[in-house]
């Protein structure tokens, strides 16, 4: 295990295109303003293999990427709500609002 100190966003601008599966991403996105949300999703998209998959939990309810990330970048993921409502019903932690799971398109 390697432990950084840096933002998800730095980090993943340091990887390969197309070289990651997976991303989670807790609640960090609820403390973000627009060009942090951005930027990350921008290099989520960047290196993103197909099929991969973005789960982030919120403090509220609600999906915060529509309206706040840019349309062309947000349109390259499904959302995947059936397995959000399930996901959010399976969560162990009671202090979070939603759940949320994206799926790669492309």
């Amino acid at each position: 295990m390697t432990v950084l100190n840096r933002s998800v966003t730095d980090v993943l601008a340091q990887q390969p295109t197309a070289s990651k599966d997976c991303y989670v991403l807790l609640d960090a996105q609820d403390w973000m303003n627009d060009d942090q949300l951005n930027a990350l999703w921008d290099e989520i998209s960047r290196t993103a293999a197909p099929g991969a998959r973005v789960i982030f939990r919120t403090g509220g309810r609600e999906d915060i990427l529509p309206g706040r990330v840019n349309h062309g970048t947000l349109s390259r993921w499904s959302y995947q709500a059936d397995a959000s409502a399930r996901g959010f019903r399976n969560d162990r932690s009671a202090i979070y609002g939603g759940f949320h799971l994206y799926h790669f398109k492309g």
